[in-house]
């Protein structure tokens, strides 16, 4: 360790070269996973706030075949009864979901309309009669409670502004803000008589693969998903965070491949110095040690500068409102910590002929 500290010292410019470049890649990566968790969230927001055990999809006509999409399911009522009537389920709420058009007076905004049964639970209140609005919503829209709005061509009181939870996720569904209404009203302005678009199903503990939820799936000829599964339904999120999570593991890759290159030139550079460690008695392990310290020293360096300037990169955009990221503890230390691990892992393949050096070959070599 000791020989690895002083060429650190020594050659401090060659290696602020790379921890620059740590710091850069651990930056874009943090960014970037920040920017995948809020993006996701903006897109599930509202149904995670929910909190489901499953979500019941199902087919739209008798004769269709179920499958997991928001935008091709449809809940009937008797198919509402037929899972309310399973033993050892605790609720059973009808979710509708449609995308529209929120006017009041000459102000327009697109948002998601969102229905459940009156009395349920929502960030921020409760469903009754009429249209809940998060208050960034009703600001801008300029309306209060008691206005009339047009949603989808039909007027609708609203019911409450909803104050701003603490994850401002909460009211976002498919990127567009929720106004949350009732079931009657949901009817009213999607023109359907169905009850919803799919269930969200809370039930007791160890009933879900037993045989009355596979009755209920069979009469009802529905698909149930747990609700990380359910995203899957919602259009472009698969390939939304494909997309993100691809370019991430390009990143990652790329951390990797600099870290090598970078040693393996290093290493080349110091053979002198090592065949004279290998001449004076040091062991192999001991030489193998050294190099990978130097490594290891850099990426922790560069990777917690890189996590810690994402932070507060991060905090400041998120403040703004402008642009939705999410970050956490885990967000922040997880890249860090997978570019040291991918660093070091990849010093292992740069530095794996030090443990090879014959201090003679070593020593012509540099004369």
């Amino acid at each position: 360790m000791f020989l690895s500290v002083r060429e650190i010292r020594g050659a401090g410019g060659r290696f602020a070269l790379i921890g620059s470049v740590t710091v850069l890649i651990t930056l874009l990566i943090v960014m970037l996973t920040g920017l995948t968790n809020g993006l996701g969230r903006q897109n599930t927001g509202a149904l995670e706030s929910l909190a489901p055990d499953r979500v019941v999809f199902m087919a739209p006509t008798e004769v269709a075949e179920p499958e997991v999409s928001f935008s091709n399911s449809s809940v009937s009522l008797t198919a509402w009864n037929t899972w309310r009537d399973v033993e050892g389920i605790t609720q059973v709420q009808p979710l509708g979901a449609m995308q529209s058009r929120i006017e009041s007076g000459s102000a327009a905004h697109p948002a998601a309309v969102l229905g459940l049964p009156e009395n349920a639970v929502i960030p921020g209140g409760v469903i009754s009669y009429g249209a809940a609005l998060p208050v960034s919503l009703a600001e801008d829209l300029a309306v209060g409670v008691g206005d009339e709005i047009t949603i989808g061509g039909q007027e609708v009181s609203v019911s409450a502004v909803l104050a701003d939870s603490d994850n401002a996720s909460d009211n976002y569904y498919a990127h567009s803000p929720v106004v949350w209404v009732d079931t009657t009203t949901w009817q009213e302005i999607s023109h359907t008589d169905a009850v919803g678009t799919v269930l969200l199903v809370r039930a007791d503990a160890g009933i879900w693969g037993g045989e009355d939820i596979a009755q209920a799936t069979r009469q009802t000829n529905a698909i149930v998903t747990d609700l990380p599964d359910s995203f899957k339904g919602l259009a472009a999120y698969s390939s939304e965070q494909g997309s993100l999570q691809a370019m991430q593991g390009f990143l990652y890759g790329i951390s990797a491949l600099v870290t090598i290159a970078f040693l393996s030139v290093w290493t080349l550079q110091r053979s002198r110095d090592i065949a004279i460690l290998r001449a004076m008695g040091a062991s192999k392990r001991y030489v193998l040690i050294d190099a990978l310290t130097q490594s290891a020293i850099i990426l922790l360096l560069g990777a917690s500068i890189g996590a810690g300037l994402a932070w507060a990169l991060g905090s400041v955009i998120s403040g703004t409102g402008t642009v939705p990221v999410a970050f956490d503890t885990a967000t922040v230390v997880l890249p860090a910590v997978g570019v040291c691990v991918l660093g070091i892992v990849g010093s292992l393949v740069a530095v794996r002929t030090v443990t090879k050096v014959d201090p003679l070959e070593a020593l012509n070599a540099t004369q």
